[in-house]
């Protein structure tokens, strides 16, 4: 019986002695799951300001597409205001936010930021990729502001090409009656990057014809006054009023007249 139950102690004695043997080594530590919630790139502070779509492809295989209803975004705080040029009315207003990694919510509509920087935007949604840019004033706002001086209007200026390098925004036109169809081809930007040794620029050109707008690659001269803007879909002769570097004015007085400024 002493045997038995000496027996019966041994068994349940060994599994606990060694359990307690196994000792962890020096050094180790207890691995501990770490979940890392993701940060998103941009933040609404980044979009505060007046935003207008000046390009757009399909989202589908990225090719360019002519568009009417240029969509402007207008940040105030953590609020959001949507407009399209063609209707010129206030569509919608919500909230905006960011969510990781990289999400831009407006008024509910819901778009992924593609690039972002203090004069560009790139968004992208299921049916499009839209491109805009920053805008100190929104076309729409100048309507029956513009107080446009006659003595700009003078004779033609002779200027160095050199000083239209940039990226022009037309804020303003004067138009005679009946000098403007809907067949008219009109200038919305002049966007001019390079120069040659012959003193011919070359860039883009914005411009709509009956509500739709297009984009076209564009070659520019002057001589004289004289501006000459050429591209395989439009072709302007214009005379130059003004152009300092900051203000560009031209056009052909007593029909229509451009007022753009650098962007």
């Amino acid at each position: 019986m002493l045997k038995a139950l000496f027996l019966v102690f041994l068994v349940c004695y060994y599994p606990a002695v060694s359990s307690a043997q196994k000792v962890k080594r020096k050094g180790t530590t207890v691995k501990r799951e770490q979940t890392n919630e993701p940060v998103s790139k941009f933040s609404v502070n980044q979009l505060q300001g007046k935003w207008q779509e000046v390009k757009r492809f399909k989202a589908k295989d990225n090719s360019s597409i002519d568009f009417t209803d240029s969509l402007l975004m207008i940040f105030a705080d953590t609020k959001v205001t949507l407009k399209d040029v063609t209707s010129m009315r206030m569509t919608m207003t919500g909230e905006a936010e960011t969510e990781a990694p990289n999400t831009l919510i407006v008024a509910g509509d819901t778009y992924s930021i593609l690039s972002l920087d203090t004069a560009k935007l790139v968004i992208k949604d299921d049916e499009f990729t839209r491109e805009l840019e920053k805008r100190n004033q929104l076309h729409y706002e100048s309507y029956g502001k513009i107080k446009i001086e006659t003595d700009t209007l003078s004779n033609p200026v002779n200027i160095d090409i050199h000083i239209l390098k940039g990226n022009w925004f037309i804020y303003a036109k004067k138009a005679e009656p009946g000098s403007v169809s809907d067949k008219t081809a009109l200038i919305k930007s002049l966007n001019i990057n390079s120069i040659n040794d012959e003193g011919i620029a070359f860039g883009e050109v914005a411009f709509y014809v009956s509500g739709i707008t297009r984009t076209a690659a564009c070659q520019l001269v002057t001589q004289r006054g004289v501006l000459k803007i050429i591209s395989d879909k439009e072709s302007w002769t214009f005379t130059i009023y003004k152009a300092d570097g900051k203000e560009f004015i031209f056009g052909e007085k007593g029909k229509l007249v451009y007022f753009s400024k650098m962007q």
